[in-house]
């Protein structure tokens, strides 16, 4: 079971990182990068099955493949920055952790601005005028 293979190395990064911690701490950040890339590539199969049935849902109710790809790509802008942001907060880093989390949501809601435009023009179109 991968969560099992995840747990593995995510606590033998985790007690690399405590004991290099003491005696070289840039090491024990880089450790810990690495250990969080090496999860997140474990986990793109799982990641690859979610798009697969995205747009497998997405063909069968005729949704517009351009917003099916704005929904991913914000997805992916959420994931990324809170990936980021944790790896400077790890670090120690915090303003610069909460700079990336204020850069993810100003991208996502600048890239579901044609979502938020076909929305209002749908209700523009219901209400009387």
């Amino acid at each position: 079971m991968i969560m099992f293979k995840i747990l593995g190395i995510a606590l033998a990064g985790t007690v690399t990182a405590i004991v290099l911690k003491e005696y070289k701490p840039v090491f024990a950040v880089g450790i810990g990068c690495m250990t969080a890339i090496i999860i997140f590539i474990m986990l793109l199969e799982q990641i690859s099955y979610v798009f697969d049935v995205i747009h497998l849902v997405a063909s069968r109710l005729s949704l517009q493949d351009e917003y099916i790809e704005i929904i991913i790509r914000i997805i992916g802008i959420a994931y990324l920055a809170r990936f980021g942001s944790e790896i400077c907060r790890d670090a120690g880093q915090n303003a610069i952790a909460q700079k990336i989390e204020l850069a993810g949501k100003i991208i996502i809601v600048v890239t579901s601005i044609p979502i938020l435009t076909a929305v209002l023009n749908l209700l523009i179109g219901i209400l009387p005028a």
